[in-house]
């Protein structure tokens, strides 16, 4: 019997603090509410702690990640070429 496989085309979201253009989800869905299971796989934002739980804006957060040297939360993820700026223009920031 054959099996016919259908790949599911995968959407990806960006990260709000980052600009991570991989993220399996959005932050927050469209009424606000974090999607607390979500973990930026880059700067390590969790939407419903880091923000309410520890009470970071996002701009504290994007602040303090960039500050401290924009280590990657998990070095695996991390693309070969990656390039910071490239990264921060997705969320329009331009330094």
């Amino acid at each position: 019997m054959l099996r016919k496989f259908i790949r599911r085309k995968e959407k990806f979201y960006v990260c709000l603090v980052c600009g991570y253009d991989r993220l399996l989800g959005p932050l927050y869905n469209k009424k606000g509410v974090p999607a607390v299971g979500l973990i930026c796989t880059c700067c390590a934002f969790q939407p419903g702690f880091d923000d309410e739980e520890l009470g970071w804006t996002i701009e504290a957060y994007r602040e303090y990640w960039l500050q401290e040297g924009a280590i990657w939360f998990d070095p695996k993820a991390k693309p070969q070429h990656w390039d910071l700026k490239q990264q921060l223009a997705n969320i329009d920031i331009h330094e």
